[in-house]
């Protein structure tokens, strides 16, 4: 039973010791593979958003207890909608734009 006791914890432990991320991150081209500058980029159902710099690059600190999708705008107008986690056919979970991954997205403005 002790040993039981002690596994249980060490895989709690090894658990909770699993890094979050804290910044969804990456960049926004044209499908010329330009960047855009001046996108606003926000979390849906968050007040949290940023704009792109010069370099069509964004970094956003997130909220640590979820993650979001995002949704990126131009001058009040709605340009399309990053979805940051999904599966396939009940496969392991994949991410974009989180986890110091810098991946980015071709918007044809």
């Amino acid at each position: 039973m002790k040993l039981y006791f002690l596994n249980a914890t060490f895989i709690f432990f090894l658990i909770s010791c699993v890094a979050t991320p804290d910044y969804y991150e990456g960049y926004i081209f044209t499908k010329e593979k330009k960047p855009l500058p001046n996108i606003k980029v926000c979390e849906i159902n968050k007040n949290n958003c940023t704009i792109t710099d010069n370099k069509g690059f964004f970094k956003m600190k997130k909220t640590k207890s979820s993650i979001n999708d995002l949704a990126i705008s131009y001058k009040n107008k709605p340009l399309d909608t990053i979805k940051t986690v999904w599966s396939n056919h009940g496969e392991r979970i994949s991410y974009s734009f989180v986890e110091g991954k810098k991946d980015t997205i071709f918007i044809d403005l």
